[in-house]
């Protein structure tokens, strides 16, 4: 079969919507010689074959550099798993073993004895703030700290 003979096949066949991709691509194929090479009838359809030509490259291009589906949500499950991971280990890591007493953190040395209970330690704060004051308002504090630091 004469090439001509055989491209001109393809192109009905094309626009009856019956050619493979292959037969496409030989079509492209043809349609991209120099305009003067191709039979006068034909040069119409150049620009029509020369544009689905430049269409399936950028759609084999794009299919190319697709990533799979779900890939990126793979990525999401395993970073978080890892994180999960890392906060977990953090946390039996850094646990204390000795439960926490409820007022271990109110702890005072009263008269010699250590205590934590609180009516003793708030009890004996507020005798020292009292103290500290001289009942009439003035801060005792302040007044010593005046006369240790002043010139006169």
């Amino acid at each position: 079969m004469n090439n001509e003979l055989k491209i001109r096949t393809l192109i009905d066949r094309f626009f009856d919507g019956e050619t493979t991709l292959s037969e496409e691509r030989q079509l492209y194929a043809f349609f991209s010689q120099e305009p003067a090479d191709l039979p006068e009838d034909l040069r119409p359809l150049r620009p029509l074959f020369l544009d689905l030509a430049a269409v399936q490259s950028v759609a084999v291009l794009r299919q190319q550099t697709q990533r799979p589906p779900g890939s990126g949500l793979r990525r999401w499950a395993a970073a978080a798993a890892v994180a999960v991971l890392v906060v977990g280990g953090a946390l039996l890591l850094f646990r204390s073993t000795e439960p926490a007493a409820a007022d271990e953190d109110l702890v005072a040395i009263v008269y010699g004895q250590r205590t934590t209970d609180r009516s003793v330690v708030i009890g004996e704060m507020q005798k020292t703030m009292t103290a500290m004051t001289a009942g009439d308002g003035t801060d005792v504090v302040e007044q010593q700290l005046k006369a240790m630091f002043s010139n006169e």
